[in-house]
């Protein structure tokens, strides 16, 4: 049986008190204790400041507008001009629910969802100019989104939950002042 190599005496940490140091003789603790000097804390170093890319202007406008309705989405607005293409503008957002939490944004192009998680990520797109039905549920909040004549069969090509009818009639409103899409039947 091998042997651990001893510990040489020294004054030590108090494995009781922390408050203390306590004399270890090489072989066990003594009873002789004094009270431990503190070194004198260093200034605390300035944690390093995260660089948050200034959103673009048509992004930040219609934040603006959101007031608030964008709670615990702040990170895909953040995102979200790097899945934009150059020449589209962004005209209303809502915070959606699809397989998280994310953001509902209404360009002048297309209608796009992003939620990005620890583990999953989704994004989901609708060209206005495919879309032939918009839909608002007011039991499911079911924000639904066609490319087909919307029939019982027909499956949508972009459905999240949207909170509030209010929110998902400025998102439809938007899209009907810039583009060909197809009003909001709210049900």
């Amino acid at each position: 049986m091998t042997q651990s190599p001893a510990r040489p005496p020294a004054w030590l940490p108090d494995p009781l008190d922390d408050s203390l140091v306590r004399y270890w003789d090489g072989a066990r603790w003594t009873f002789h204790t004094a009270v431990r000097q503190v070194a004198e804390a260093a200034a605390p170093v300035p944690a390093p400041q995260q660089v948050v890319p200034a959103l673009r202007p048509d992004v930040a406008a219609a934040l603006h507008r959101a007031r608030g309705t964008l709670v615990g989405s702040m990170k895909e607005v953040n995102l979200l001009g790097g899945y934009l293409r150059p020449e589209e503008r962004v005209l209303a957002l809502t915070a959606a629910q699809g397989e998280g939490f994310g953001v509902l944004a209404c360009t002048d192009r297309r209608l796009l969802f992003l939620f990005v998680g620890v583990v999953r990520r989704q994004f989901a797109e609708v060209d206005w100019n495919r879309a032939k039905g918009v839909f608002y549920d007011r039991t499911s909040k079911a924000f639904t989104v066609y490319t087909t004549k919307p029939t019982r069969k027909a499956q949508p090509a972009l459905v999240v939950r949207v909170a509030r009818v209010e929110d998902a009639q400025a998102v439809a409103h938007a899209a009907q002042m810039a583009s060909a899409a197809p009003r909001l039947d709210v049900v």
